[in-house]
């Protein structure tokens, strides 16, 4: 398989790329001009540097490629979120567009669970109709909307892939990482008393699942979406994995699950994430596994990996 990555030197995005190197395929991944590509180097891969506001470079760096992986990712819960997004709606349509030109086969697409609402703390499937709260859920659920939309008016099989939050190497500022540099300050926050139910992953194995779509047999389906998670914990029980891992027993910063305005500017957080670690947060991929992907990492092989990693590239500096 020959396979282009969008968004390859970014925390999912190079987990995507290593795996595909890993599974044998032949791999090009497309950043911006400024990213840095040190680790894209050590796996020696093809990297090209592509101007997203080109679709002539887009074109060229999609030519020949079977399939069309797209992990660029924009938007984050601090941020003000536009729906018209430059990169979650506009270039997705600009790359799709140009993968169905270019005579790709696949356009896989790195979605997002933060589109669900917070209705239910049952576990959700494929089937849960999101009713968004936040902006940046309507832009997830927008973004998705445009993938299907242009696969459906070129042509081109698309999939969207959701996993659960994720755990791994190479993080840079995902939820982890903010949570391990509190915790290596004894800030460690938990929200009413930690039972909060969440279900979480390592970032290989989302690697892992984004090769196996590439492979998948589509039966003829124009377009599908998928759920993908590796373990359930609860935000104590995550707590007790760094504690070991870290080699020491933080301590904790107590929130209340309904904090006021004052409170939430002081400890710098949002209603959005006092719901993420209030409400359960669980999803059910049986419908991938179903299909033949089974996740390969545990929770204490995550964290393991990850915390290592965290001290490897910043030693006390957090």
């Amino acid at each position: 398989m020959k396979a282009v990555v969008f968004g390859g030197s970014g925390f999912i995005g190079s987990h995507t790329v290593e795996q595909l190197v890993l599974a044998g395929h032949r791999v090009t991944a497309a950043v911006r001009e400024q990213s840095d590509t040190a680790f894209l180097d050590s796996l020696r891969v093809n990297v090209v540097r592509v101007d997203y506001s080109d679709p002539s470079s887009i074109a060229a760096a999609i030519r020949a490629h079977e399939i069309v992986y797209n992990c660029t990712a924009d938007a984050k819960l601090h941020t003000v979120i536009d729906t018209e997004a430059e990169v979650e709606v506009k270039l997705t349509r600009r790359l799709i567009e140009a993968a169905a030109s270019q005579g790709a086969e696949r356009f896989i697409q790195l979605s997002t669970i933060v589109m669900y609402d917070f209705r239910t703390g049952d576990p959700i499937d494929e089937s849960y109709v999101t009713v968004p709260e936040y902006p940046i859920q309507a832009l997830a659920v927008k973004r998705e909307e445009v993938v299907r939309q242009a696969g459906r008016g070129t042509g081109i099989g698309t999939i969207l892939l959701r996993p659960a939050s994720t755990i791994g190497v190479r993080d840079l500022s995902s939820f982890f990482s903010r949570l391990y540099r509190a915790h290596a300050h004894d800030q460690y926050p938990i929200i009413g008393d930690g039972t909060g139910r969440v279900s979480l992953i390592d970032t290989r194995d989302i690697g892992r699942a984004m090769v196996w779509l590439g492979t998948l047999d589509r039966n003829g389906q124009a377009d599908d979406a998928y759920l993908l998670k590796g373990f359930d914990t609860t935000w104590g029980g995550l707590k007790a994995e760094i504690d070991r891992a870290a080699g020491k027993a933080a301590a904790t910063v107590r929130i209340p699950e309904s904090p006021t305005e004052e409170q939430l500017a002081q400890l710098h957080l949002t209603p959005f994430a006092i719901k993420s670690f209030t409400v359960n947060r669980l999803w059910n991929d049986s419908k991938i596994r179903r299909q033949g992907f089974a996740p390969r990492y545990s929770l204490t092989n995550a964290v393991d990996a990850a915390v290592l990693d965290l001290i490897r590239r910043n030693g006390n500096n957090f």
